[in-house]
């Protein structure tokens, strides 16, 4: 007889290899080491990375205000938080200077960053 057609084997062994390869592309996934988990991490970094940048950039602007002899204000200190965006809070202090208190949610900053009445910045920090 010539039968064509797929052996109960031959359908067995290709269900295996398929549950095995499944398997494996899970685990590639999920887990500590998952591209899943590693995406997450990636985008924590990138966002404090972010936060530090812009907040650098405009203690740094701050500073070349103070450079040039004149003196910080609450005005300086609402212009910081509009430049910064939403989720900042920038508080303005007469005798200490200018510091970044509040950051958007899912940012984590060791510091998050200051500039004194004499120009000194704490710069901010992510971890």
């Amino acid at each position: 007889m010539n039968n064509k057609g797929i052996t109960l084997i031959a359908l067995v062994i290709t269900i295996i290899v398929l549950l095995i390869l499944a398997g494996v592309s899970i685990a590639m996934l999920t887990g500590s080491n998952g591209i899943l988990t590693q995406a997450n991490s990636a985008k924590t970094q990138t966002a404090n990375a972010e936060a530090e940048e812009r907040i650098n950039m405009e203690l740094t602007a701050l500073k070349g205000k103070v450079l040039a002899g004149e003196t910080l204000s609450q005005q300086d200190a609402t212009t910081m938080e509009t430049n910064l965006g939403e989720g900042y809070t920038v508080t303005y202090n007469a005798g200490t200077g200018i510091s970044v208190t509040v950051v958007p949610s899912g940012v984590n900053l060791t510091t998050k960053g200051s500039i004194d009445n004499s120009g000194n910045i704490t710069p901010a920090v992510a971890p």
